[in-house]
């Protein structure tokens, strides 16, 4: 049982955003998502949450939806502990920090994956996962949520020891000043370095395709088997093992373990180029601020970067202008529908034309 909100994280910032509400609003944080309604832990325990239809009917998108690791305030919040009925969502406080992708699929909306997250461990396996363009785009989505990044080579013990450090020097050439820690459960290497990544009430989310060893990491940070976990397939390839994103609460600060992801699209507020750290370092040496690292004379990174990394860098660069547009575009056509729905909306007084 959770019997202090310290423990999830809650400290004075968040006490101070909660006074701008009702007093008698209590705290929670959100756990899980189920359709609908939320687990949430707070004070005393864990409970059922649910917002009105009048919240979900404002909502502009599912980031004005709580999700989790969002800190809410609610009502009934004892009776829910005592298992009367579910607890009702009022507020969700301001964010710190919002891990948000394009969600898969044609439409072009967006789609939160975790709220309040400090940092980011993107998890690579050391057998057949490692990925330069799929790392990069985890690193992009952290960054431009606010979120520091961090890399995991997992499962060190498949590989032999005199290819762990050709794998790790891959590896910090993504990472950039990004820390990198290297990953065997079953030979007890790295799992302190992965808890000094957290610590007492601060929030990491784990990262990675199917297989990398994210649930099995949960299960050793939580000191149980409270996520599935299964073998490889016969080709070495990730099954499929957590089917939601759920935050656990362990001694070593706040975990939200997250299925594998096959699309990674991102969600863009604007079309600056991606955050390639060693890009952007040897940019500075460039003839032209605005150099985009083509054809142009002067260029300081055409010629010191691999060429490989360089045309992740203008892939990502591009993917995110096409994004740019079509959420631009997919803005306008919502806000002209809103504006139809106003203006035909029967008025206050006034009965509906049959």
């Amino acid at each position: 049982m959770i019997d202090s909100l310290a423990r999830l994280g809650w400290d004075e910032a968040w006490a101070t955003a909660a006074r701008a509400f009702d007093p008698a609003w209590r705290p929670a944080r959100i756990a899980a998502e189920h359709r609908g309604a939320y687990h949430a832990a707070g004070d005393g325990g864990t409970a059922w949450a649910e917002l009105t239809g009048r919240a979900y009917g404002r909502a502009g998108d599912k980031r004005d939806l709580p999700t989790v690791g969002d800190w809410v305030l609610v009502e009934r919040w004892p009776d829910a502990l005592a298992g009367s009925g579910a607890a009702v969502i009022r507020a969700i406080l301001p964010r710190r920090g919002l891990l948000v992708r394009r969600a898969a699929g044609a439409a072009t909306t967006p789609q939160p994956l975790a709220a309040n997250v400090d940092r980011g461990l993107v998890m690579t396996s050391a057998n057949s996962d490692l990925s330069p363009a799929r790392l990069d785009r985890y690193a992009s989505l952290l960054r431009d949520g606010g979120i520091a990044p961090a890399f995991v080579l997992s499962k060190l013990d498949l590989v032999a020891p005199g290819e762990r450090a050709g794998l790790r020097a891959a590896l910090r050439a993504i990472a950039g000043d990004a820390p990198v820690v290297g990953l065997s459960l079953v030979d007890a290497i790295g799992l302190p370095d992965v808890v000094a990544l957290g610590g007492p009430g601060a929030t990491c989310v784990l990262l990675g395709s199917s297989g990398v060893g994210k649930s099995s990491l949960l299960n050793a940070l939580i000191g149980d088997a409270a996520q599935a976990t299964q073998a490889l397939r016969h080709d070495q390839r990730g099954r499929h093992t957590t089917t939601r994103r759920e935050l656990f609460v362990t001694d070593a600060g706040l975990w939200i373990d997250t299925p594998g992801m096959r699309e990674l699209a991102q969600w863009l507020d604007d079309a600056d180029a991606p955050a390639f750290d060693d890009i952007t370092e040897l940019a500075r040496g460039c003839r032209f601020r605005d150099c985009q690292h083509r054809d142009e004379p002067g260029c300081a990174v055409r010629d010191a970067i691999d060429p490989g990394r360089l045309a992740s860098f203008h892939k990502l660069a591009d993917e995110r202008a096409t994004g740019a547009r079509d959420q631009h575009a997919a803005k306008r056509i919502a806000e002209t529908r809103k504006a139809k729905a106003r203006r035909y909306a029967p008025r206050p007084g006034k009965p509906d034309d049959d």
